[in-house]
């Protein structure tokens, strides 16, 4: 050991410099600084164990440093991995987070939850309140009591679906999760959970991609909340033959084609009203307009677009279209279900009439549409209760004396015994899907009487049943097959059945019509032109319709015995069809100046009440006489049936 100068005294003050060095060296460890090593120049044994063991020391705690620096970077890592990852979901899945401090009762919304309703971010906490406002009237104590379930630990977790204004004023839809946390003894201290955009799913149609029914529902409640009320008109258009666009092209092409048009609709609209897709192509918009001239000056140049053909797949489609429109009175608020179904029994009417019809509501229309409801409610009552009645008229060959057909005529018997004819009833029978079972019920009564022996000893069994066929029917692919099945099921070939069209149904789609009727007769089933002359008839028709027999309607044939003009229609028609090669039935033949007329023009199949009317099928055999009324006078007071 070094000695010092001055003796034992020296030595003791130099070895205290030596630790006080060694402290100084130390202090810098204070500020955290241990990238240093302790140095000594002592020979004291004592101090250079001091230095060294500090020196293992400050080691130690540089390894540990370093082992905890790579810990945390680590972690770091993990955290900004998962925190990516937890991005990445909540952005795919369209969601923002909140937390919902409850001591405060403030609350923390991430900048994902405000992008997601166009607002600008508000970093840290704000009033729980400033969310609760957006949400729609409706909604909000929904989502109150879901949370504060959940608080009370009634529920374990929150799952609520609410409508929330975005920053544009417009309605989304959102659906919010949350859980809270809680402390040792159980008190929530804090809730959080994620907010997700379902507006897609559930307020947009999926195949326009516009707002759909239920979003409509929000504007037209939004409307009506307005004090005071505006003039407003909801209007639906209904785009008739949609299927057109998928006929023969990919589905992926017609799609596009669809929501072209969707969107050249949208921009013959004004900026603010809003275009909603409903189902079976049906769309509808609200106007702040309740004058109707201003309206149609409004609506003229979305049905001008509607008039031009769709382009896809190198082809031009042209789609048919028929609108309703319900105009609502500030001085008549009603609710929006009312105001709905105003609308829907506009463009219902607007279906019935003419392409490109424009129908305004109505009050008429509350009458049509309790009309049409007793109308089914008739068939449904009818059909449940065997009140199909099966009437039959004769149709006589006049030069033989014979009955050439039975024609069978559909009646319902309504509660209380009254027969009702199918002008009351057809129409909605067909529009119903019920013209189906009705016809049904009719063929299981009329075809057993080809059999029947009372009938086959009075008329012989040579004559034909002749069936009335709906538009519906016409247009069914497998009629061939129900008609044969009906046939076969009651042992009946097929040349004793005739099916009656009109020209109207025929030519609903011509080509379709020709190709079933075509089948039809390759079977054997003889087709009839029903009703010809009631209306728009084309000549042309005649030429080309694959038919057996024309039946002239009454129209033509009422007063032709004084109207010269209708006679020499009428015997032109005749004498068409006669060069045609087609059979001739001249209906409503009610006087014997027009039989002996139609008999002088070389027609013998005559159907009328100068022969008979209408008559129940259990009641033919006993009232019908065949027997040539401008001859014979049977002395027998003709039988009436009501209503038959």
């Amino acid at each position: 050991m070094r000695r010092g100068p001055g003796g034992s005294e020296e030595r003791e003050r130099h070895l205290l410099a030596e630790v006080d060095s060694i402290s100084n060296q130390l202090c810098q460890a204070v500020d955290g600084n241990f990238e240093f090593y302790v140095h000594t120049d002592s020979d004291e044994i004592a101090v250079q164990k001091l230095a060294q063991l500090n020196n293992f020391v400050l080691d130690s705690v540089r390894r540990t440093i370093r082992d905890l620096q790579a810990s945390r970077d680590e972690l770091e890592t993990r955290v900004e991995e998962r925190t990516q990852r937890l991005n990445l979901v909540l952005t795919a899945t369209n969601d923002g987070v909140w937390e919902w401090d409850i001591a405060s009762g403030n609350i923390t919304l991430s900048q994902r939850w405000s992008s997601m309703l166009g607002l600008p971010y508000a970093a840290g906490q704000q009033d729980v309140d400033e969310w609760l406002r957006r949400i729609h009237d409706d909604d909000r104590a929904k989502v109150q009591q879901s949370l504060y379930q959940h608080l009370d630990g009634l529920t374990s977790s929150v799952n609520v679906e609410y409508r929330i204004r975005d920053a544009r004023g417009s309605w989304r839809m959102m659906l919010c999760r949350g859980l809270c946390q809680r402390d040792d003894h159980g008190v929530a201290t804090r809730m959080a959970g994620t907010q997700t955009d379902t507006t897609e799913q559930r307020l947009v149609d999926p195949l326009t991609l516009l707002p759909n029914g239920d979003y409509l529902d929000l504007l037209l409640r939004e409307r009506l909340s307005h004090s005071p009320l505006s003039p407003m008109a909801l209007v639906k258009f209904q785009l008739l033959n949609v299927a057109s666009l998928f006929d023969g092209v990919a589905v992926e092409d017609a799609i596009t084609a669809l929501r072209g048009l969707v969107q050249q609709m949208r921009r013959q609209l004004p900026l603010q009203v809003a275009l909603a897709a409903l189902p079976e192509h049906t769309f509808a918009m609200i106007f702040e307009i309740g004058d109707a001239e201003r309206l149609d000056h409004v609506l003229e140049p979305l049905e001008a677009l509607l008039a031009q053909p769709v382009e896809i797949d190198g082809q031009q489609v042209w789609l048919s279209h028929v609108s309703g429109v319900a105009v609502l009175s500030p001085s008549e608020p009603v609710s929006v279900d009312e105001w709905r179904h105003r609308s829907r029994l506009a463009l219902a009417n607007a279906r019935q009439s003419d392409i490109g019809s424009r129908r305004y509501y109505s009050e008429s229309l509350r009458q049509w549409e309790r009309q049409n409801s007793q109308a089914e409610q008739l068939i449904r009552g009818a059909l449940a209760t065997r009140g199909v009645r099966c009437f039959v008229q004769p149709i006589v060959d006049v030069s033989k004396g014979e009955v050439r057909c039975f024609e069978a005529l559909m009646r319902l018997q309504a509660p209380g015994g009254k027969i009702v004819e199918p002008g009351s009833f057809i129409e909605v029978a067909e529009r119903s899907g019920l013209i189906s079972p009705l016809w049904e019920a009719l063929m299981k009564q009329a075809l057993p009487m080809l059999k029947d022996d009372a009938i086959r000893q009075r008329f012989g069994d040579r004559f034909l049943l002749s069936v009335n066929l709906s538009t519906r029917q016409l247009m069914d692919p497998s009629l061939l097959d129900t008609l044969i099945e009906a046939l076969d099921r009651h042992g009946i070939p097929c040349h004793r059945l005739q099916i009656e069209v009109t020209e109207t149904s025929v030519l609903s789609d011509p080509v379709k019509a020709f190709r079933i009727l075509d089948r039809i007769r390759a079977a054997g089933i003889r087709v009839a032109l029903d009703d010809f002359g009631s209306g728009y008839s084309s000549l042309a028709q005649l030429t080309s319709m694959p038919m057996d027999t024309v039946k002239i309607d009454r129209e033509l044939v009422t007063d032709v015995t004084t109207l010269p003009r209708k006679r020499h229609v009428l015997s032109a028609v005749i004498a068409l069809c006669q060069r045609l090669d087609y059979g001739i039935v001249v209906e409503g033949v009610e006087e014997c100046e027009t039989l002996n007329l139609l008999r002088e023009w070389g027609v013998t199949d005559i159907q009328g009440y100068l022969y008979a009317r209408p008559l129940p099928l259990d009641r033919l055999v006993e009232d019908f006489t065949l027997l040539d009324p401008c001859e014979f006078d049977t002395g027998v007071e003709e039988t009436r049936y009501p209503d038959a």
